[in-house]
């Protein structure tokens, strides 16, 4: 209920911009009084990615800048990044540059993968929704992508129990995880 243009019209033009631009998207998390009445549906329809209902405690915050974004704060409040440091060097050993190595080809290919996986959910298509979730799934455990192995294992079940609904709300996450994964390894690369 913002002056000039509330929240669900700044959403949508945030999302017209990133696309008309080719920009990432920008996660925009709703902060609210009203969580009632389709309130939190309409959020997610105008392309926000979560909401926070007011009041809000410091640790709901905090959790939702963790989930969200993709950088760690210096001194007590840390974050979660996407990619276990040490669940990596169990997997592809210690070196840096054999892990930069494995963290490109593991984007290269979870880039292909997410479009299959996206086309599957699309086409309405559970075997290959089951197969791309469990192929993404397995590649981000070995490179220590937990977010992103969760969420692919949420998509998995929902695709084996054929519960759409389930999927399509499952894929809201999918989606900004890959994101925060990806803008996480553009980081490790520049």
């Amino acid at each position: 209920n913002m002056p000039g243009m509330n929240g669900y019209d700044l959403a949508r033009n945030i999302r017209a911009l990133e696309l008309a631009h080719g920009k990432r998207r920008t996660p925009i998390i709703a902060y609210t009084a009203n969580t009632l009445g389709g309130v939190i549906e309409s959020c997610f329809a105008a392309g926000m990615d979560d909401y926070l209902a007011k009041p809000v405690e410091l640790v709901e915050l905090l959790k939702k800048i963790d989930h969200w974004l993709p950088i760690g704060l210096p001194g007590p409040l840390t974050f979660k990044l996407p990619i276990e440091a040490g669940m990596l060097a169990a997997n592809v050993g210690e070196d840096a540059a054999t892990q930069r190595e494995m963290l490109w080809h593991f984007r290269r290919a979870n880039d292909a993968d997410a479009a299959v996986m996206k086309a599957a959910v699309d086409a309405r298509d559970l075997p290959r929704s089951i197969q791309s979730s469990h192929r993404i799934r397995g590649a981000s455990l070995v490179v220590g992508a937990t977010g992103l192995a969760a969420v692919c294992e949420t998509l998995e079940t929902a695709a084996r129990a054929g519960d759409w609904e389930a999927i399509v709300a499952a894929m809201v996450s999918f989606d900004a995880e890959s994101e925060r994964l990806a803008l996480h390894l553009d980081g490790l690369a520049a």
